[in-house]
């Protein structure tokens, strides 16, 4: 089945998924991407939803469910990741899967992640462009940070399978992250 055969059809459902967040605005930015595509490919494309892998609602199962109950009967999801990475290789797949198994007569599809494309780098080139974000002199308080405290800081993300250790700089693997 050709993409373009997928989006000229009325039952196709896309799915825009990305990771979930536990910020409410990083969650709202989704919904906001999947409302301005469905606006933007209206012509296209009628049934658009958007799903948090994990962490916020809605999931890809009550995604793919709504897709499914406003007519949908293939469904395509739109990783919104940069990279083929464990999400994508496994998570997302497991979790299209599993909603997918509810629905018999359905099909689906996973997308690529979005990947190094041009305008993925005139979009860079348009932050570097845009200049408005404020410059710091090493040392100076981020004001991004101004409400957070000192002991939530993070020196890397809690998600990472390794840790850093701040006294001596070396990076070890975390106990039980299976790396």
């Amino acid at each position: 089945m050709s993409s373009n055969s997928n989006t000229n059809r009325p039952n196709v459902g896309i799915i825009i998924c990305d990771h979930g967040s536990r910020r409410a605005q990083s969650n709202e930015s989704l919904e906001n991407v999947a409302m301005r595509f469905a606006d933007r490919f209206a012509g296209e494309c009628q049934i658009v939803e958007h799903a948090h892998m994990e962490l916020a609602m809605p999931d890809i199962s009550t995604a793919y469910a709504t897709c499914v109950n406003r007519g949908a009967e293939h469904i395509v999801i739109l990783p919104l990741f940069l990279a083929k990475g464990r999400h994508w290789i496994r998570d997302i797949p497991s979790l299209t899967s599993q909603a997918a198994a509810r629905f018999a007569n359905t099909t689906y599809q996973i997308a690529e992640p979005l990947g190094i494309d041009d305008l993925l780098l005139d979009l860079l080139k348009k932050r570097l462009d845009a200049d408005d974000q404020p410059v710091l002199v090493s040392g100076e308080a981020d004001p991004r940070l101004k409400d957070t405290p000192e002991t939530s800081r993070r020196i890397q993300c809690s998600a990472c399978p390794f840790e850093l250790d701040r006294k001596t700089g070396a990076v070890s693997v975390k106990p039980g992250s299976n790396v």
